[in-house]
């Protein structure tokens, strides 16, 4: 059963916040945020089909978590998808690509062949056994007994092609190598592999809790992330027709540019705020972002929202969450 539903990634949402509201429109950083855009939305997109096939395992025996990022000193790891029984652990590192990967276990190198043009592809076998290692240390730090860890790496995109180079078969690990097609195929066969044993049996309760509990969202600044500046922000309530900036009437938004109306296009402003600039906010700050010359006008805003109040008087401000 899912205990993490997957939502869509913190820098996904500033990535498309950031698009949208980007100034100068002829930016030189565009071209490189549209290119990471494209491929974060295909990452994405290819987690969420795994997801389809893991939501046939609804026996309560299964917990599966989407999109971990777990403490690791100095830093963090991350988990597309995490599949735990009682018995044995499953990371599963999710690809989308296109076009045909050839693998070459000799050199311990992927070629990625979509339309005429040949790259290299950096290597999944890798990326996944690091996983299972961080996972392994996960589970000692945390003095939780520490189950068989297996792991997949699943291409999410059924019109890939995988294939062996010229000479080669499929051997190990890269029979860990499959589509989502035959996921729950796979895990069936784990099932099969892992019979119960006492002495590894995992405590579900106490895992789940903890990998919930120390799940944290990434904070870092998306403007440092590609050399930006607050300047750089388009400010103002954006039109949801036509992403012209619209001017405040009596209790409600309007764009002179497509004569749209409304109610709540601030709603989304103040998310953008979020996203882009900081976790907080003040009156003045919600002011000087959506263009509003009334304190009354931004009060009645900010506290129309599920907001919470911080402080007091003049030291007042206000962050998401309750």
């Amino acid at each position: 059963m899912i205990i993490k539903e997957r939502q869509p990634p913190q820098r996904l949402l500033q990535t498309e916040a950031l698009l949208k509201r980007l100034v100068p429109i002829n930016h030189s950083k565009r071209p490189d945020i549209e290119q990471d855009l494209k491929k974060r939305k295909a990452g994405y997109n290819g987690e969420k089909a795994v997801d389809y096939h893991l939501r046939f395992l609804t026996d309560k025996k299964y917990m599966i978590f989407s999109d971990l990022r777990l403490p690791m000193k100095p830093d963090f790891f991350q988990i597309d998808s995490l599949l735990i029984t009682s018995f044995y652990s499953l990371p599963i590192e999710v690809k989308n690509i296109s076009g045909t990967l050839t693998i070459d276990p000799e050199f311990n190198q992927f070629t990625k062949s979509y339309k005429g043009i040949e790259t290299g592809f950096p290597d999944p076998i890798t990326q996944a056994n690091r996983k299972k290692l961080f996972l392994q240390r996960w589970f000692y730090n945390n003095k939780l007994p520490c189950p068989p860890i297996e792991y997949l790496v699943v291409f999410s995109n059924p019109s890939t092609i995988l294939k062996m180079a010229s000479g080669h078969k499929l051997l190990p690990p890269h029979d860990k190598i499959i589509h989502s097609q035959s996921l729950v195929s796979e895990i069936s066969k784990l099932n099969t592999k892992y019979i119960r044993d006492d002495n590894q049996v995992i405590d579900l309760k106490k895992t789940k809790r903890l990998l919930l509990n120390q799940h944290q969202e990434p904070n870092s600044s998306i403007l440092a992330t590609y050399q930006l500046q607050p300047s750089n922000i388009k400010r103002g309530v954006l039109c949801e027709q036509c992403t012209h900036v619209m001017t405040r009437m009596t209790g409600v938004w309007h764009c002179e540019h497509c004569n749209h109306f409304s109610k709540t296009a601030h709603v989304q402003a103040i998310e953008d705020y979020f996203l882009l600039i900081k976790q907080s906010i003040t009156n003045q700050e919600l002011r000087d972002f959506l263009l509003l010359p009334s304190r009354k006008t931004a009060s009645n805003i900010l506290q129309s929202l599920n907001l919470t109040k911080i402080g007091t008087k003049k030291g007042v401000f206000y962050t998401k969450g309750s």
